[in-house]
């Protein structure tokens, strides 16, 4: 059985979170770099988490806090967090939203991605958050992108027609589908698009 910890992200992280970033293009302006990832910690320290697995990185959720509520008009990723470095984060903000999440390939199917939703799950309700929510990639769709639209292809993974290798794992967590949102992130149109899934707090009384 995997021995494995999740803690907040300290500035020491960022040099292998940034390594084992999913993007295999170091060029790429959407991919965090250990200084962005130390900006994070600065900003938000609550709501950044690693995993580690006997000291070695391997996972991490990054988070910030919104005012932007889930029923406004969806925004693309980078537009939504400000800039690489979060700057869209409200230290008072009433949402938590899921900027980033990554477990190693090697460490998959172990329980650390569900301890690492629970982490978030756990920050919403301690801090009275009205909820969390994110773009869930529809990390299916490029197998179905010659037969219907990335819209077509959200509605069926929604009423669980089809079985979306993110999309469905979040809905089985407790997340509501809202709705596709087209070109989220830069990339070929099988590959951009995502679903807004929503996490209402049920213990929600207040923000702190």
């Amino acid at each position: 059985m995997t021995q494995y910890q999740i803690i907040n992200t300290q500035s020491r992280h960022a040099p292998t979170i940034a390594a084992i970033s999913y993007c295999d293009d170091p060029d790429d302006e959407t991919v965090f770099h250990a200084h962005h990832i130390r900006a994070h910690v600065q900003r938000f320290p609550q709501g950044q988490f690693t995993a580690l697995c006997e000291g070695r990185v391997v996972g991490y959720a990054t988070t910030m806090r919104t005012n932007r509520p889930p029923s406004a008009r969806p925004l693309p990723w980078l537009q939504a967090v400000g800039d690489m470095r979060l700057s869209a984060h409200h230290p008072r903000g009433e949402w938590l939203y899921g900027v980033d999440f990554y477990v190693h390939p090697d460490f998959r199917r172990r329980g650390i991605g569900s301890a690492l939703y629970r982490a978030r799950f756990d920050l919403v309700k301690r801090l009275g958050l009205k909820g969390f929510y994110a773009g869930g990639m529809l990390a299916g769709y490029h197998r179905y992108c010659q037969q219907m639209t990335a819209s077509d292809y959200g509605e069926r993974v929604r009423r669980r027609e089809i079985t979306d290798p993110t999309i469905t794992m979040q809905m089985n967590r407790g997340f509501r589908p809202q709705g596709v949102i087209e070109n989220y992130v830069s990339g070929l149109p099988a590959y951009s698009s995502a679903m807004l899934i929503v996490w209402d707090n049920p213990t929600a009384t207040g923000v702190n």
